[in-house]
């Protein structure tokens, strides 16, 4: 017997084969009720929400994907796929090697591997010939939650069909008729499981919009899932249903522990269903417009939160200085459980630092989501295409081998000249991006769930969004940095080595040349509190950012913002050489924000100073903090006053994971033990155990304090 997901991909091919001459958008939506309600999973008998991904046998074989992970794409090393953001039409090109698969499968395979090779939307963008990279082709960007929980499926349906006639709206129309199917599917589901309580939530949702807290949860959770599907992005959550939740409270119908156990319940799905490393939920901050209603869902949030305890979601609190301090002490509160939940961002500093970045209002820029590892990203405002990454250092030393430089300044403007390069080579992929999506897809689920879409009568990538925003994401700041401090002193001001003599020590590995990274790792490093090193990748920051955006606008892309929010610096120094800050070769940079692994000596509050010197007009900035589980116990309000301090003085945000001292070092022992312990690696929480070993030796390598 075929495999289902396989007998789903044919009849997915030959519908876009069908349609293949047709309208983009006519097309678009034939093919996405081939998806759904096909490739979701029925209910289980204990369920309160409906909206499990199914356990496929092949991830992928063959659909459309609006954005998130994973997918897969045509390598040059056929043995294996890639996985990453691929929007569009998409297929598992891996699925013939690593996947059991009977003679007639294989053969069905085969044919569709060949067909998607030509049609795939990435694949067109990997074939095209002004391509200069392997990056990914897809967007992200969080639903409008609460003008849906407002409308209702219902309320979208009118607006569609409000809309002029044309092949956008008759599009649209194609794929709400698989959203209400979805929900037919899961009524069917409800009465052969008896589960009263999903098919009475379903059942209301077709008739009208969300008028309990349970109803707005599984309205969020079905387009969650057919927006995102494993890579959930769930912007304020707490204004979304924060009123209905209020409303509940005050008039009896639903306690405060029953309201916390559809939350956790609601977290539960998200879990079981979403990527590790992604599934970002965020609440609080400046511009909500409901806040006390918003705060009072926030705590219980956060008391579900202390219960549920898991990987996903990425718990997120904006905090800023006049907010319901009750809403600080439960996030504090539940750090302590959790050991790396919520995640903090300072919406004082961070939110005029968007405004500067993209060149948006300040009211607009409250708008500010973190999203996937931290980049930022307007919500319902703007899609961000996070599909490109910048090795920093090694723009650095490729810069040095293009450099004769008889003084500092003049190797600092060879580095500016290759930045420059590099910033127009990937605003010009980003466009390629855009407009091979454009020419295959209009994207139109997402279009509906963000703002201005219907209203323009346009799709999200071409025209319907208010702005078109991407990021960058960069690797190894910190290192480039700390490099550019080293070679100032050794090399120009002390002169006890030539940039040619360093030049083949980092050829060399430093093998034989001892000294030489001797001297380069003994000037001091970021994270100590030392003003000109701070500077120096501050400087570097802003330099990246301005030459990022300068390219974006000439390639019209409203805002190209540089993040330093996600930890590929792991992998990204495995495959870099030496590097003048006295790293070896193969090592992982130091990851995002903070300083490189062991490098901070001066002290926590050292440390902070060094980072509150990050300039906060920036497209993302996470930084990892390892503190004794016990400091936050025995002395809360030392605990507490440090980081009153770091938000006021400027820090914009903090990823803090809580461990016991050799708690990691006993983890790596007796692995079986320990599988309760989650760290923070940029980016994410991921369970310690589950790491490769080269990660786990740097989270082990960070200072704990």
């Amino acid at each position: 017997m075929i495999n289902k997901v396989i007998r789903q991909a044919v009849e997915f091919t030959e519908t876009y084969k069908k349609y293949f001459d047709a309208p983009i958008p006519i097309r678009e939506g034939m093919c996405f009720k081939v998806i759904y309600p096909g490739l979701l999973s029925g209910l289980q008998d204990s369920d309160i929400f409906a909206g499990r991904c199914s356990k496929r046998h092949i991830v992928h074989a063959g659909m459309f994907r609006y954005y998130g992970f994973p997918n897969y794409t045509p390598e040059t090393r056929t043995e294996i796929g890639t996985g990453g953001k691929n929007g569009g039409y998409c297929f598992d090109f891996s699925a013939k090697y690593n996947t059991d698969l009977t003679d007639e499968e294989t053969v069905i395979i085969e044919e569709l591997d060949a067909f998607w090779r030509i049609h795939g939307t990435m694949a067109k963008v990997r074939n095209d010939p002004k391509n200069e990279f392997l990056f990914d082709s897809g967007f992200s960007t969080p639903n409008n939650i609460d003008s849906m929980v407002k409308k209702g499926l219902p309320g979208y349906i009118s607006d569609v069909k409000s809309m002029p006639e044309g092949d956008f709206k008759k599009g649209l129309l194609l794929a709400l008729e698989a959203v209400e199917n979805t929900l037919k599917f899961y009524i069917k589901e409800a009465d052969e499981k008896s589960n009263e309580t999903v098919k009475k939530n379903i059942n209301a949702l077709l008739e009208h919009e969300p008028k309990t807290l349970a109803e707005a949860l599984q309205l969020i959770l079905i387009f969650e899932l057919l927006t995102h599907e494993r890579h959930y992005e769930i912007h304020w959550l707490d204004v979304a249903v924060g009123d209905i939740y209020a409303h509940e409270i005050d008039n009896g119908s639903l306690t405060e522990d029953e309201a916390i156990e559809l939350i956790k319940a609601f977290f539960e799905m998200i879990n079981e269903n979403g990527d590790t490393t992604v599934c970002r939920l965020v609440m609080g901050g400046i511009g909500r417009r409901n806040t006390e209603n918003a705060d009072r869902f926030l705590k219980a949030a956060l008391k579900a939160e202390q219960l549920h305890n898991r990987v996903t979601p990425q718990f997120t609190v904006r905090l800023y200085e006049d907010m319901d301090k009750e809403v600080l002490k439960l996030s504090y509160d539940t750090l302590n459980i959790t050991g790396t939940l919520p995640l903090f961002y300072n919406d004082d500093i961070i939110i005029p630092g968007v405004a500067e970045s993209f060149g948006i209002t300040n009211e607009e820029a409250t708008m500010y989501y973190p999203v996937g590892c931290g980049e930022y990203v307007l919500g319902y405002i703007s899609p961000a295409l996070l599909i490109t990454n910048w090795n920093v250092p090694k723009t650095l030393n490729e810069a040095l081998r293009d450099s004769d430089a008889a003084s500092f300044d003049e190797l600092y403007q060879t580095f500016v000249k290759h930045i420059e390069i590099h910033a127009r080579k990937l605003a010009k992929y980003i466009r390629l991006v855009v407009d091979t999506h454009n020419e295959n897809n209009v994207f139109l689920l997402a279009s509906l769930v963000i703002d201005d879409c219907i209203k323009r009568n346009k799709p999200i990538l071409n025209g319907g969004a208010r702005y078109l925003g991407a990021s960058i994401m960069g690797h190894g700041y910190t290192n480039a940095g700390d490099a550019l401090a080293a070679l100032k002193k050794v090399v120009f001001e002390n002169k006890l080595y030539t940039l040619d003599e360093v030049i083949t020590a980092l050829d060399a590995n430093f093998e034989g040349y001892e000294g030489i990274r001797k001297a380069l790792q003994n000037v001091p490093k970021y994270g100590n509190d030392i003003i000109e090193v701070d500077m120096m990748v501050s400087d570097l920051w802003r330099l990246l950012d301005a030459e990022t955006h300068k390219a974006g606008r000439e390639y019209g892309i409203d805002f190209l913002a540089m993040a330093s929010a996600n930890p590929s610096g792991h992998f990204m120094g495995r495959l870099t050489g030496a590097t003048p800050d006295g790293r070896l070769s193969g090592t992982s940079y130091a990851i995002c924000n903070a300083p490189a692994a062991g490098n901070d000596k001066n002290g926590i509050t050292a440390m902070l100073n060094s980072i509150m010197r990050t300039p906060p007009a920036n497209g993302g900035a996470t930084t990892n903090i390892k503190l004794s589980r016990k400091f936050l116990e025995n002395e809360r309000d030392k605990f507490e006053a440090l980081f009153s301090a770091f938000w006021a003085g400027g820090g914009q945000q903090a990823s803090i994971t809580l461990l016991d001292r050799g708690e990691l070092e006993a983890a790596i022992k007796e692995p079986e033990k320990h599988p309760h312990v989650m760290v923070r690696l940029g980016g994410w929480t991921a369970r310690f155990i589950d790491l490769d070993t080269f990660v786990q030796q740097e989270i082990l390598a960070r200072t704990l304090y």
